[in-house]
């Protein structure tokens, strides 16, 4: 289901008013415990009445302030785990930041979608996700390949790309290469690298034997390619 970044916007402004709020009452509760804390030390003290009032407010601003500096970072890493968890690529939450882009794909607007994709790039930058996304797009049959290409690429080079997003990416030029680029120099030269970065799987083990099946095809122009 594709989400609509309009409605998906006003949710997010509304929990960010509804944050807002529970942050003032926090901060106004803590200067109030924190001062009167600080109002009983300084009468224990026997500090005098007007320095009271200043201990007791001091007090409270400082002890607000650690309190509200303790509930975000509590909310921060809190909401890093239940991500690493529920998500454990960290891709799940950046589908709703191009989902719009996915939307005018799958009506056929290709044009609109590649606009769409390139404004969420520009704005968030080269993510591993967003990248995979677009070159999907691409990767259709009335898609781009040249810009299937160059988007493969980047996705290899995108600062959170994973083992498996490179893997994707490289699989992908594979085809792209084999396919409608018709470029074999390039294909082979994926191959190699499919075989060099990931040995000991079957991607690996099928990249050498088709490797190998068109070194033997060079060498023997007048076989079959099968």
């Amino acid at each position: 289901m594709t989400l609509d970044p309009v409605l998906l916007e006003r949710q997010v402004e509304r929990q960010r008013r509804g944050d807002r709020r529970n942050q003032g009452v926090v901060l106004l509760y803590a200067w109030v415990a924190f001062g009167a804390v600080s109002f009983v030390f300084a009468s224990v003290a026997r500090v005098p009445f007007p320095t009271r009032l200043w201990v007791a407010a001091l007090g409270g601003v400082i002890g607000a302030v650690v309190t509200v500096v303790g509930v975000r970072v509590v909310q921060a890493v809190g909401e890093r785990s239940m991500m690493a968890v529920l998500e454990p690529g960290g891709r799940g939450r950046d589908t709703a930041v191009y989902s719009h882009a996915e939307a005018l794909a799958a009506r056929g607007d290709l044009a609109g979608a590649s606009q769409a994709f390139a404004q969420v790039r520009a704005e968030h930058g080269d993510r591993a996700s967003l990248l995979r996304a677009e070159a999907e797009v691409q990767l259709r049959a009335e898609g781009d390949p040249s810009s299937a290409r160059e988007l493969l690429m980047r996705l290899r080079k995108a600062p959170d790309a994973t083992r498996a997003d490179e893997l994707y990416a490289t699989h992908r030029l594979v085809d792209l290469y084999l396919g409608p680029l018709a470029d074999e120099a390039r294909a082979m030269s994926e191959l190699r690298r499919l075989a060099e970065r990931f040995p000991g799987t079957r991607d690996a083990e099928g990249a050498r034997a088709e490797l190998e099946r068109r070194r033997a095809l060079r060498r023997h122009p007048d076989s079959p390619l099968s």
